[in-house]
């Protein structure tokens, strides 16, 4: 994440943490913390103010968040059942250790050329037939939002093309549309995919 798109995190994180979830994250959610083993370990990646953080640690599950905002961690921080530290993509390193890992919205701020090793580090912390679920943005190509915040954006072909190649096996996807923290609609696409 660069930071510019940083530091629109820090500076709004409160009214982040306030956003409603969207019906179609929701639904997605369901589906990955139902197939998830009973008492599993699941990393937030990019976790924001938490929102599916408590929701993984009211469920059941043993939680570990990150995010490279120092603001959203210091909202997440209050909830101690969940194991949170600042850190970026590049600094996560794991082999084998989460029985889940969810992505929501948080690699679209992956630039495009680091995304495919990002998607390999994620693969590599799982556990087999861990589970994976990743949002983002559809569209192509990189730029701003209209706050400053920096996205590259996917199609829905090319992103199931990238997980195949990286060895993760289809479960299914979800189409969306929502308003962001920039207060415009877009569409969005989730996938639950497994190692």
């Amino acid at each position: 994440m660069d930071r510019e798109t940083l530091e629109i995190y820090n500076k709004n994180a409160t009214k982040y943490a306030n956003l409603e979830i969207d019906k179609t994250s929701l639904r997605a959610y369901q589906d990955f913390s139902q197939a998830l083993p009973k008492n599993g370990l699941v990393l937030d990646y990019g976790c924001g103010p938490g929102h599916f953080s408590k929701k993984l640690f009211a469920d059941g599950f043993q939680v570990d968040a990150f995010d490279a905002s120092e603001k959203m961690i210091e909202i997440i921080s209050k909830e101690p059942q969940v194991n949170s530290w600042t850190g970026d993509f590049k600094s996560f390193d794991a082999t084998t250790k989460y029985d889940g890992i969810w992505a929501n919205f948080s690699l679209l701020h992956a630039p495009k050329k680091d995304f495919v090793p990002l998607i390999k580090t994620i693969f590599k912390a799982l556990k087999p037939n861990g589970l994976f679920s990743i949002g983002l943005k559809l569209g192509s190509g990189e730029r701003r939002d209209a706050i400053g915040r920096k996205y590259s954006y996917f199609e829905k072909q090319e992103l199931e093309e990238i997980l195949i190649q990286e060895n993760f096996k289809h479960i299914s996807n979800y189409l969306g549309e929502a308003e962001g923290l920039d207060g415009k609609s877009a569409e969005f696409i989730i996938i639950l995919s497994h190692a």
